[in-house]
């Protein structure tokens, strides 16, 4: 049934109070808690600082962490990495390098494979924090050749150090998986600088030239493997999550190079090959952010966008606005009915879809009710049928049984009443589940009903029908209860002995089935060891 549009609106309007009521109580709730502490902290990810606060002393500030600013032209993540046409948005593929919507594959496990990402635009900052999530994955104990990190002054898109030229001008931070120099000694993490002029060593997997290392295996674990690079005072520091937790921070020390002298300018990548052996190497991010020393201004967002850009963005955009609103005159003139309907009435708000999701879940907790009722009513059918057919035979053949023949019939009845209680006993706790969940769903119908105003929904009714049905269960249950408490006594005594099954198996068949059987089993043995002196005559 479809709510007025005068009803909707005004809906709206009250979960709009709603909301700007519990923000409001929101924000001063955390402003008497910051002015209970008496210590505004300025964390990592603010963007602006504030120009009134005091100065700090020189400790402060050398200990203080630095601004961090996100750089989105150098970074790349999913879910939507990749644009229609296949590319990477400010970012350049090559090689082996296959990008999808939520990684990209920089070398496929395929032996003799080679791939990159490089950054398109150039990275001019003195201080900066890159953090690569990526899986290195393969089916064997070892893989190859690994991955590597970049920052150079030259896109490296092709070339033998990890799918990346060598001779580079920057540095390098390899994720070794293969131990070529055969020391048992991979995988490992190596930093390795160069001035443009050095030859990477693959024979000693660049120990002689190495500025750091540490021995860690980023391979087929269960988490993302991430990486924490910082270039930050001149000092660069590497620090590993190790991937065997979901936790994103889970960050541990992995080697620190000090007077670490990189280009001013340079660009960033990330690139991976394999040898004989393969696995497979995805990145699933790589984040950059902009460090700024404490008490330096950060950079403004609004400085670094020419005005020209500016410009043509904001052109764009009304060239977009007109567009639209051509569009949507040509659309009310191909459809007249629909004039003086605002569109946004056409479509399902979030709060409706909300609603309407709970009732659909309600629907469907109504309906397994429903038929777990109806597999109660089975099983108590069959308790009553079982019951009259107990007392049928105790009014038949009470007057047979004699003395000697009471303590079998009292054991048997025993038995009998015992597991009929416990099934009444489990029973019971089934339906006060029920009444448990019918409580919470009836209170979250009344609540969903006073926030939302939707009272068309027939669950209501639904709910009635179920606890009826219930409530017939329960007293049948007690009639059973009350059935087998009265007078245990006189069906004690009435309790006849219960006939010996006939048995299906006579003793003359079970000797001959015994008899075939070994048979059967010899013949078996001697096949089986003709088979084994036949097959000794090969070796």
């Amino acid at each position: 049934m479809a709510v007025p549009g005068g009803a909707r609106r005004r809906r709206q309007r009250q979960r709009r109070a709603s909301t700007s009521a519990a923000g409001s109580l929101f924000v001063a709730l955390v402003a008497a808690l910051l002015c209970h502490g008496g210590v505004v902290q300025v964390t990592a990810d603010d963007d602006v600082a504030d120009p009134v606060a005091k100065t700090p002393d020189a400790a402060d500030t050398a200990d203080a962490a630095p601004h961090r600013r996100f750089e989105y032209k150098y970074s790349f993540k999913g879910p939507h990495l990749v644009q229609a046409d296949g590319t990477i948005p400010f970012w350049i593929h090559s090689g082996n390098a296959i990008p999808s919507a939520d990684q990209v594959r920089i070398a496929p496990s395929l032996k003799s494979q080679r791939g990159s990402v490089w950054s398109k635009n150039k990275v001019s900052f003195e201080h900066w924090e890159a953090e690569v999530t990526f899986r290195v994955s393969g089916r064997g104990r070892m893989g190859a050749d690994g991955l590597a990190i970049w920052f150079t002054s030259a896109q490296g898109r092709q070339g033998p150090v990890y799918g990346a030229s060598d001779k580079w001008n920057g540095v390098g931070i390899f994720f070794d998986s293969f131990d070529n120099d055969g020391k048992k000694n991979n995988p490992v993490i190596i930093v390795v600088g160069n001035n443009g002029k050095l030859v990477y060593n693959h024979k000693h997997d660049g120990s002689t030239q190495a500025l750091g290392t540490c021995l860690r295996d980023f391979r087929n674990k269960p988490y993302p493997v991430r990486a924490k690079v910082t270039y930050y005072k001149k000092t660069l520091t590497v620090m590993i999550n190790n991937g065997f937790t979901p936790d994103k921070d889970d960050f541990e020390f992995c080697t620190k190079v000090d007077n670490m002298i990189i280009p001013d300018e340079g660009f960033f990548g990330v690139s991976a090959a394999t040898g004989g052996l393969a696995d497979d190497h995805d990145v699933l991010s790589f984040l950059l952010f902009q460090l700024t020393e404490p008490g330096h201004t950060p950079p403004q967002p609004e400085a670094e966008i020419p005005e020209e850009d500016k410009d043509k963005y904001q052109e764009e955009f009304h060239n977009f606005q007109q567009e639209l609103d051509k569009k949507r005159e040509e659309f009310q003139k191909e459809h007249p009915d629909v004039q003086g309907e605002p569109i946004d009435e056409l479509y399902e708000s979030v709060n409706d879809r909300e609603i309407r999701q709970v009732f659909e879940g309600q629907n469907r907790i109504h309906l397994e009710i429903k038929q777990l009722n109806r597999q109660l009513a089975m099983i108590l059918d069959e308790q009553r049928r079982y019951v009259t057919v107990v007392t049928d035979e105790i009014s038949k053949r009470g007057s047979n049984i004699g003395s000697g023949q009471l303590d079998v019939a009292n054991q048997q009845l025993g038995t009998i009443v015992s597991s009929q209680q416990d099934l009444l006993r489990n029973l019971n706790e089934f339906r006060n589940a029920f009444y448990e969940t019918l409580k919470q769903i009836s209170a979250s119908q009344q609540h969903h009903q006073q926030g939302g105003g939707v009272a068309t929904y027939e669950s209501v009714q639904h709910f009635n029908d179920i606890k009826e049905h219930l409530h017939s269960v329960r007293r049948d249950l007690e009639h059973l209860v009350q059935r087998g408490a009265q007078n245990p006594g006189e069906k004690v005594q009435k309790c006849p002995e219960v006939p010996p099954m006939p048995s299906c198996l006579s003793t003359v068949h079970f000797v001959i089935f015994i008899v075939v059987q070994s048979v059967l089993f010899l013949c078996y043995i001697m096949y089986k060891s003709q088979q084994e002196a036949a097959a000794k005559k090969f070796f």
